[in-house]
């Protein structure tokens, strides 16, 4: 197998098991049919797990499919070019350091002939290709791109119009500008729990695109 996805699957799944246990415990506190500030509280809470759960994952596929390429030993010069831009990223990350009577024709032939190496792969697994929006639709939309992956929408569907949502209320919360109770007052118990179930279910959608496409050796290098 070239990219095994299991790691993944079974932290996401326990991410989002931690998150159910949590509803489930916060439930008995509410009064018999109303709706009490700890439940409210709860469940913005839970979205900042689930943002937590989906921004570990695409972190860790990510890093999966560079070391999976790194792994096949394809030569830079033979790597898809979204695999190539990170064979290049030490030379990328070093122009600022260079002396500045290099030129840029200069520091470009360096770029070129460092992706053209035919007998060496130079992945760096461990950069993410962050678009700069903290994890919103176009930071999947940018990583389906640079990997050939495919119309995330098409996969997460429901959760596709709504994540961007989701992170909008996590980051709120994270930076204090909506509390818990605040954010977790759009949701009933049922709608969270709803919420959490598709949520699971598209990101697991997700891995299986990914696992299928990945473990094909033409995948990683132009044909």
């Amino acid at each position: 197998m070239i990219f095994d996805d299991s790691r993944y699957r079974k932290d996401f799944g326990q991410r989002i098991s931690t998150i159910r246990r949590i509803l489930e415990a916060a439930d008995p506190m509410l009064p018999e049919g109303g709706d009490g500030s700890i439940g409210r509280e709860v469940r913005g809470l839970v979205i900042v797990l689930m943002y937590a759960s989906y921004e570990k994952l695409m972190q860790d596929i990510c890093r999966g499919l560079l070391e999976a390429a790194k792994r096949l030993r394809v030569g830079n010069k033979r790597l898809r070019p979204g695999f190539r831009l990170f064979s290049i990223h030490g030379y990328l990350a070093s122009i600022s350091d260079q002396n500045k009577a290099d030129s840029l024709a200069k520091t470009g032939l360096k770029l070129l002939l460092e992706a053209s190496k035919a007998r060496e792969c130079t992945i760096n697994p461990s950069v993410f290709p962050s678009d700069g929006t903290f994890m919103k639709r176009s930071q999947v939309t940018f990583i389906c791109d640079l990997f050939g992956l495919g119309d995330p929408g098409r996969l997460l569907r429901e959760i596709w119009e709504r994540l961007d949502g989701i992170v909008a209320a996590r980051n709120a919360i994270a930076h204090g500008s909506s509390t818990p109770e605040e954010v977790g007052r759009r949701y009933t118990p049922q709608e969270m729990r709803d919420l959490v179930g598709i949520w699971e279910e598209r990101w697991l959608s997700f891995i299986d695109n990914v696992t299928a496409k990945a473990n094909n050796r033409d995948f990683f290098r132009k044909r």
